[in-house]
């Protein structure tokens, strides 16, 4: 029987979650390499439809896993329900979206399998036909490869490093829907609730100015937000530090826990360029790094940087704008 690889589906209400195709996209190419049959899992209560859906877009088997405790994520709920499926499908590779479902089921999935798990994949590479596993280590500064050290390994996918998984017209895959009633003991979700929208809407804008712990103190957002002044449809984004530290709200914050945007135009003003927060911006046109430090990550990812100490640089930046603005 063919190997296969399967991919666990991340959705919330009954949306699946984009990032959900860029770890299908991976895993088709992942399976391409290795001739891999793709298998599609997704858990929850209310599944059909969306079930249904990922078969027909990607035309491969789809088992969903349904059951009332599974109506919001529980990894203790999630990693009961899947592991007997799982080891009844034997797949070599398991993957998923890295992010904070992904990265806390990814670790309680490989211990109960005895498998490797590699988080955060970013490139898959062939090294005398063997796979190997590119990831960011140290805030950007260093690339690991990875290889597993078992012959399974469950994978978590870093948003953003793959496209959206491209639909794949008349083919048609299977659904089959499978009960449990696994309780978890240990733990119980009671609630979600999402972050407060007010008017911030961060996926229209065209200009982001987004704040990181760099900034250094609360009262220099007032800079941040006198630079988007400048520009038409532009808002103030975050990185998970800012936010942490009640500089901003978390309806502000860019990144693997927060929102993966796609401007023209993204200003990072003290922000580092960790990963985490990479993987929510990489989508943009043009990336603008301005940090005092010279080895900051985020100048790995930005199209131009700026070494330079942001409470000076964007006041000075204001007055040439300013003269720019009265003399046309």
């Amino acid at each position: 029987m063919k190997r296969q690889i399967a991919v666990i589906v991340e959705h919330t209400g009954n949306r699946i979650l984009p990032v959900t195709y860029e770890s299908l996209s991976f895993a088709m190419e992942l399976g391409e390499r290795l001739g891999l049959n793709l298998s599609v899992l997704i858990l929850g209560n209310s599944i059909e439809a969306m079930a249904k859906q990922l078969a027909e877009r990607t035309g491969s088997h789809v088992t969903g896993i349904k059951g009332a405790q599974l109506e919001s994520y529980n990894g203790e709920a999630y990693k009961g329900a899947i592991v007997e499926i799982l080891e009844a499908f034997d797949p070599s590779y398991i993957c998923m979206p890295h992010t904070a479902t992904g990265f806390d089921l990814a670790p309680r999935i490989a211990f109960f399998l005895n498998a490797s798990c590699v988080t955060s994949v970013e490139k898959i590479r062939v090294r005398e036909g063997n796979i190997r596993f590119i990831r960011s280590m140290f805030n950007g500064k260093l690339h690991a490869e990875m290889a597993p050290a078992t012959a399974k390994a469950v994978l978590t996918i870093l948003p953003g490093a793959w496209p959206s998984l491209e639909i794949h017209p008349g083919s048609k895959g299977s659904v089959h829907i499978i009960r449990t009633n696994f309780s978890p003991i240990a733990s119980q979700t009671l609630e979600i609730k999402e972050s407060r929208k007010e008017k911030l809407n961060l996926g229209d804008a065209d200009v982001i100015i987004s704040a990181g712990r760099g900034i250094r103190k609360p009262a220099n957002l007032h800079l941040l937000e006198e630079l988007a002044k400048i520009f038409p449809k532009s808002v103030l984004g975050s990185s998970k530090a800012a936010c942490d530290l009640g500089w901003l709200g978390y309806q502000h914050q860019i990144g693997i826990t927060g929102q993966t945007v796609s401007p023209r135009l993204y200003i990072a003003c003290g922000i580092s360029g960790a990963v985490q927060h990479i993987s929510g911006m990489r989508g943009s046109q043009t990336i603008i790094g301005i940090n005092s430090d010279p080895d900051a990550s985020i100048f790995n990812a930005a199209d131009y940087g700026i070494v330079e100490d942001l409470e000076t640089f964007i006041p000075t930046l204001l007055e040439e704008f300013r003269h720019f603005s009265e003399s046309s």
